[in-house]
């Protein structure tokens, strides 16, 4: 054995254990190549086998089962599969060991696939077949791939139990017990915004920025300064546009009676021209500006636990309804505002739709006739296209009683 030990034939030893060990402990099977190797190292290896050297800087071929059956008639006098444990120790079974992992895993995903959180929303079984067909979760996690996940999916459920208040750290502790363990490049925070971005049909967020919005859409604040909202004469703060941050929202508390309605839009154009058009005298407005921020929520419920009601208005796109969808689900009190598919087949009439819509069709939580129009139509009604129409109503508002005024 001491001449097998020898480092010349170290690269032989290395492949066949590598092969025998991925082909179940058997020698059959394409001989292998050994390319690159010293002179010294490929005229040892065909010495053992009793063969000729190839020429220099040609590839040796070894057979495992002459390899064996030299070993054995040798004065070694054992077979490949001795000689390797005797001088690397035991072989393992490779195959085997995949079959049974893979069955294991198999088994783990499909308890995946029975999680509260998915079966609460269906559309997390897609994102759960996704995630495993592109090999998301192994390649973030290694091994620990289903726990990320079932990370992932706690988190979720707590954000489908509607609170929405969540700070990340917080979030992060309560699950994870790490008040990092869903920052940006932990593979349980990768998976939360991926399945996020996946539920919103987006896609994920490139940079810091986006990474940020996607959680403050989902109710939760990356940080109290980084979450803001748009909001016009909202009572005590300045008649101006004005953004707050979430800690300023937090902070809120009208100073007198809270106004008899709030208009919520999509878009900062519509704020801007209430502002020009109605100055002092334009009715309480807050702008989403996509998805609902923790910040416009915090200042919506106390409105509406004021007395307020809340008017959605947004674009006539997927984006709108599924923008109109959350605001309901995270706001039951909302209310549409010129966003029904009468609303839309006028703007059609007027020839304003000029953009194919795209992305995936959702539904009107207000309006179960909206969804169907738009896909008739096929395009696109952006607010700005019938902000004539929205002034119109903040105008027969822009004189009600405010506390602030």
């Amino acid at each position: 054995m001491e001449i097998l030990e020898r480092p010349v034939f170290q690269p032989l030893w290395v492949a066949a254990r590598r092969r025998i060990e991925a082909n179940g402990l058997s020698l059959d099977g394409s001989p292998l190549s050994l390319k690159g190797l010293a002179a010294e190292e490929a005229d040892a290896i065909a010495g053992l086998l009793g063969t000729r050297r190839p020429p220099p800087g040609a590839p040796v071929r070894v057979s495992l089962a002459a390899l064996d059956r030299c070993l054995r008639t040798s004065a070694v006098g054992r077979g490949l599969l001795e000689v390797l444990g005797e001088l690397g120790g035991p072989l393992t079974d490779r195959r085997a060991h995949r079959d049974v992992t893979g069955a294991e895993r198999a088994r783990l995903w499909a308890d995946l696939a029975a999680h509260p959180a998915v079966v609460d929303d269906e559309r997390l079984g897609g994102w759960l077949g996704h995630v495993r067909s592109i090999g998301l979760a192994r390649r973030l996690a290694g091994d620990d791939e289903v726990p990320a996940m079932g990370v992932a999916l706690d988190v979720l459920r707590l954000l489908q139990k509607g609170d929405n208040n969540h700070r990340l750290a917080v979030l992060a502790a309560v699950v994870t017990r790490d008040a990092h363990g869903l920052d940006r490049g932990k593979p349980a925070g990768t998976l939360t915004v991926h399945a996020l971005s996946w539920l919103a049909a987006r896609p994920f967020p490139e940079d810091a920025a986006d990474w940020r919005r996607t959680w403050a859409e989902a109710g939760v604040a990356c940080d109290d300064l980084s979450c803001d909202v748009l909001v016009l004469n909202l009572p005590g703060w300045s008649r101006e546009p004005l953004r707050l941050t979430l800690r300023q929202a937090s902070a809120w508390r009208s100073p007198g009676r809270a106004p008899d309605a709030v208009f919520v839009c999509e878009n900062p154009a519509v704020v801007a021209a209430a502002a020009d058009q109605f100055g002092e005298r334009a009715p309480t407005m807050v702008c989403l500006d996509g998805m609902p921020s923790t910040a416009a929520l915090v200042v919506l419920d106390q409105l509406v636990a004021g007395g307020s009601r809340a008017h959605y208005h947004g674009d006539f796109d997927w984006r709108g309804l599924g923008i109109a969808g959350v605001l309901a689900r995270k706001l039951p009190a909302s209310r549409s505002w010129r966003f029904g598919a009468v609303d839309y087949v006028a703007a059609i009439q007027r020839a304003l739709g000029t953009v194919a819509l795209a992305g995936r069709t959702t539904t009107s939580p207000w309006d179960a006739d909206l969804s169907p129009s738009m896909a008739k139509a096929g395009v696109a009604v952006y607010e700005e296209q019938v902000l004539d129409q929205l002034l119109d109503d903040l105008a027969r508002h822009a004189d009600a009683p405010s506390a602030q005024r």
